[in-house]
C-alpha cells in the first residue's frame, strides 16, 4: 500500500483575497462511489462515476468495500475503513442495508447505481443549498509537498470532522480472475487507497500539511463527523503549480 505522509500544524495565521467576486461558482459536490470489484453491476457504475467528473461542479471518488470478497476476488482497492464509512451513511440515513453500486451526494442523501436521472436530480438540489461559508486554499510547494489552509465556519454548533482521501487519479484496468466478474477487465475510477481523519474543526483559520507520494491526489473533505452532510472539499495533485511567493 501506498502510504501518505500526514502533519498537523497549529496557530497559523492565515490571509486571503480581500474580496470574493459575487459572481463566484459554488464549490464542487463530492460524490461517492461504494463499489467492488466483485460486483456485477459496479463496472457500469464506474463508468457513469467518470462521466460525471467531467463536470465542474462535481468532485468523483470511488471507496471500494471489502464485503464482496468473500465471493472469490479480493478487490485490490478495498479496505474495512470504507465500508465502516458507508455504514455511518446507513445510520445517519436510516437505509435498511448497505449495498453496492452506491452513490451519496456530499454526505446529504444517496442513490443506487442504476439511477441516474435520481442522482443529477439530488446533485441539481444539493447545489442550490450550498453555501460559501468555508474557504479552502490549497498551495503545492514541489515534490508533491502541500499547505492546506482553511477559515470560515461550520453551519452547526458541533466541531466538523477534517479528513483526507488519498487516491488515484483517473482510469485503472483491473483483471478479475474470481468471484463474480472472473474473467473480466473491468475498470475503476479514481479509486480512493487511504482515508485519514486529520482533526476536529469548528472556525477560525487551521492549517495542515500533506505529502504526496507519485501517483496520488487528495482530496480535503470537512464533514460533519462519520456519515454526515459534507460542509466543504477540495481536490488537490502533485501536478499542481508551485505556488509563487
Amino acid at each position: 500500500m501506498i502510504n501518505v505522509l500526514i502533519s498537523l500544524v497549529f496557530g497559523i495565521t492565515l490571509t486571503g483575497p480581500a474580496h470574493e467576486p459575487a459572481s463566484a461558482p459554488a464549490r464542487p459536490v463530492l460524490i461517492e462511489l461504494f463499489t467492488s470489484q466483485g460486483c456485477p453491476l459496479c463496472p457500469a457504475a464506474n463508468e457513469y462515476l467518470g462521466r460525471l467528473d467531467a463536470r465542474d461542479d462535481v468532485i468523483a471518488l470511488s471507496f471500494s468495500v471489502d464485503y464482496w470478497d468473500i465471493y472469490g476476488w479480493s478487490d485490490t482497492y478495498a479496505r474495512p475503513e470504507f465500508t465502516d464509512r458507508q455504514r455511518a451513511y446507513k445510520s445517519r440515513m436510516e437505509l435498511a442495508r448497505i449495498y453496492t453500486p452506491q452513490f451519496v451526494i456530499d454526505g446529504t442523501s444517496e442513490a443506487g447505481g442504476s439511477e441516474p436521472d435520481g442522482l443529477l436530480s439530488q446533485i441539481a438540489n444539493r447545489r442550490m443549498t450550498l453555501t460559501d461559508s468555508i474557504e479552502i486554499l490549497v498551495e503545492h510547494h514541489g515534490e508533491g509537498n502541500f499547505t492546506i489552509d482553511i477559515d470560515g465556519g461550520v453551519p452547526t454548533h458541533e466541531p466538523a470532522t477534517v479528513y483526507l482521501a488519498a487516491y488515484v487519479p483517473g482510469w485503472r484496468n483491473v483483471a478479475v480472475e474470481g468471484g463474480r466478474n472472473a474473467g473480466r477487465e473491468i475498470r475503476v475510477y479514481n479509486p480512493v487507497t487511504a482515508l485519514f481523519e486529520l482533526g476536529q474543526w469548528q472556525n477560525g483559520p487551521d492549517s495542515y500539511g500533506a505529502a504526496l507520494p507519485d501517483g496520488l491526489a487528495g482530496v480535503l473533505i470537512i464533514q460533519g463527523g462519520p456519515g454526515g452532510p459534507v460542509y466543504a472539499v477540495a481536490d488537490f495533485r502533485r501536478s499542481m503549480h508551485t505556488a509563487s511567493n
